[in-house]
């Protein structure tokens, strides 16, 4: 009898280490099992905000804007973001198709050229750039920026940019982020001095290369735009993702020609205003006139400047 009660106790005694046993086993497990959630949460959440990051510090890896980063870009043989040259003629690089022709048709198409290029120039703005509200400004091949003109800029996802434009421009860079539309600032605000700098550097180059003055100034011109003849001299013009040839094919350029004009934004330089521009076509490159303005640019179809020409000042 005593030996079957001293089983029991013994039994009973096993039964509690072996519950205290799978009781700690439970616990420990628990414990893993809520470490092992936090550790994948947590990396979940550090992977999350790293791509939010590398989105928001895309403009960052183009240009930071030093003038001494521009002047290397310019050092090494590389266009500067937004001054990538002038309009050429159409047939400037074309061969005679026919030796027999004379000299006196060649200088008839030669003088016929001309006349065309003359009457597709532009116009005078010296006058209107004089009393204009600031965002209509038309600068141009033909038309410098006054010297007295002053550009006060505010900081824009890391790039100057007037403080006319740079509110609206970061709630359009905003809202179409989310839209799922990833829009950043390659190229903003340049100083007459910085461009000054830039031009003088390029045309030393070409100047090394045999041109003389007058001809490097003009081969200079197609890389790096005059001083005071660049939009972005005015803090007003913006270039986008990387400046790249192709990003007309973009979702980003798709949606900045449905959208821009609601922020004040044009499309500044299309293929179809070459000859009036003067400027090549550029799709990065957006300019702020104001949101009533760029309403009837938008739908007028018109440059910015056969619109002041036409509309504004008659």
């Amino acid at each position: 009898m005593k030996r079957y009660r001293r089983l029991d106790k013994d039994n009973r005694k096993k039964g509690k280490k072996t519950s205290s046993i799978m009781k700690w086993v439970s616990i420990v497990s628990g414990i893993l099992i809520i470490s092992s959630a936090a550790v994948v949460a947590f990396y979940k959440f550090v992977d999350i905000n790293s791509n939010e990051n590398s989105e928001n510090n895309n403009d960052v890896q183009y240009e930071i804007a030093s003038s001494e980063e521009a002047v290397n870009i310019i050092d090494n043989g590389g266009k500067l973001e937004g001054d990538r040259g002038e309009v050429k003629e159409e047939n400037e690089n074309i061969e005679p198709k026919d030796e027999v022709n004379d000299k006196k048709d060649s200088n008839s198409q030669q003088n016929s050229k001309k006349q065309e290029t003359n009457e597709n120039k532009g116009h005078d703005f010296s006058e209107w750039n004089k009393t204009c509200e600031k965002e209509l400004i038309v600068v141009n091949g033909d038309n410098f920026l006054d010297e007295a003109y002053k550009v006060k800029t505010k900081v824009c996802r890391g790039k100057e940019i007037s403080s006319l434009a740079a509110e609206n421009l970061e709630k359009m860079i905003s809202d179409a982020k989310k839209e799922g539309i990833s829009l950043w600032i390659s190229s903003g605000y340049r100083s007459i001095e910085l461009q000054t700098k830039l031009f003088n550097r390029q045309v030393a180059r070409e100047k090394s290369k045999g041109l003389s003055e007058e001809e490097a100034k003009k081969k200079a011109s197609t890389v790096v735009a005059r001083p005071g003849t660049s939009e972005h001299n005015t803090g007003l013009a913006v270039d986008f993702n990387g400046v790249e040839d192709d990003f007309y094919k973009t979702k980003e350029y798709k949606w900045l020609i449905e959208n821009a004009h609601k922020y004040g934004f044009i499309e500044r330089y299309k293929k179809e205003w070459q000859k009036v521009t003067g400027v090549i076509y550029e799709p990065w490159h957006f300019r702020y006139v104001g949101e009533y303005h760029a309403q009837k640019i938008n739908e007028s179809e018109m440059c910015l400047e056969e619109y002041v020409s036409k509309v504004l000042k008659g």
